[in-house]
């Protein structure tokens, strides 16, 4: 008998410690692509319960912020709600499964939204799904693109993205072709022929955007290093 209580009381210590541990939070982070004069320089996401304050920069991502865990359905704002408001009718919701460890926030100009002059896309950057070395395309033109990243061939369509897997599985370069074709076109336009680094360490975000004054459009892209867990937001 005492061996049989002894064994009852670690099994119940030890299901109401797992009850207790700490559930890790999904870190994410974002980006402002293309903004106009006037954009919006943070958003904020609103579970119902829960804000996440988290900044809109330009030329890289922002620093990771924390978003709670479980299904998540967030009402983007530009500022957090008085007490006892609704969220606006028109404002833009996102899901983000429990399943997704990482978030990656790509945003874009909507001036069409009144409650928030934006549209938020989320990634998936877990790492079963987006793991290290791995490039997204997001293609933001009206042509469709064509290239060869270390004899890899990728094609994405307007609108659309693409997925790139580790053209090598260390640093170093390897060939980049990048072609463009808008409706109407004969025959492709070359944009980029060049040799870029690859780093094994990052998962890396590539965009191709109009080119204001240029018909070619632009590609340019950023890198995602997850931060140290002892790293600060500024």
């Amino acid at each position: 008998m005492p061996s049989r209580f002894l064994a009852r009381a670690v099994l119940t210590w030890l299901c109401l410690a797992a009850m207790t541990l700490p559930t890790s939070a999904r870190k994410a982070r974002a980006i402002f692509v293309q903004p106009t004069d006037e954009a919006v320089e943070k958003a904020v996401l609103f579970s119902g319960t829960d804000y996440v304050e988290i900044e809109l920069p330009q030329r890289n991502f922002s620093p990771e912020v924390e978003l709670p865990p479980g299904d998540l359905v967030l009402a983007v704002l530009p500022d957090r709600l008085a007490p006892d408001a609704e969220v606006p009718a028109g404002a833009q919701k996102i899901t983000i499964p429990a399943a997704w460890s990482r978030c990656l926030f790509v945003v874009i100009p909507d001036p069409t939204n009144s409650v928030f002059p934006a549209r938020v896309i989320p990634v998936n950057a877990s790492d079963d799904v987006f793991p290290k070395g791995e490039t997204r395309i997001y293609n933001l033109t009206k042509a469709a693109i064509r290239g060869n990243f270390g004899g890899q061939a990728v094609k994405v369509l307007p609108g659309e993205s693409g997925v790139i897997k580790p053209p090598i599985s260390a640093f170093g370069s390897y060939p980049v072709e990048i072609d463009c074709a808008f409706p109407g076109d004969t025959k492709p336009t070359s944009i980029c022929r060049s040799q870029w680094q690859h780093d094994p360490e990052a998962r890396q975000i590539l965009f191709v955007t109009p080119s204001p004054g240029h018909k070619v459009p632009r590609v340019w892209g950023i890198l995602d290093h997850p931060q140290p867990e002892s790293a600060t937001a500024d």
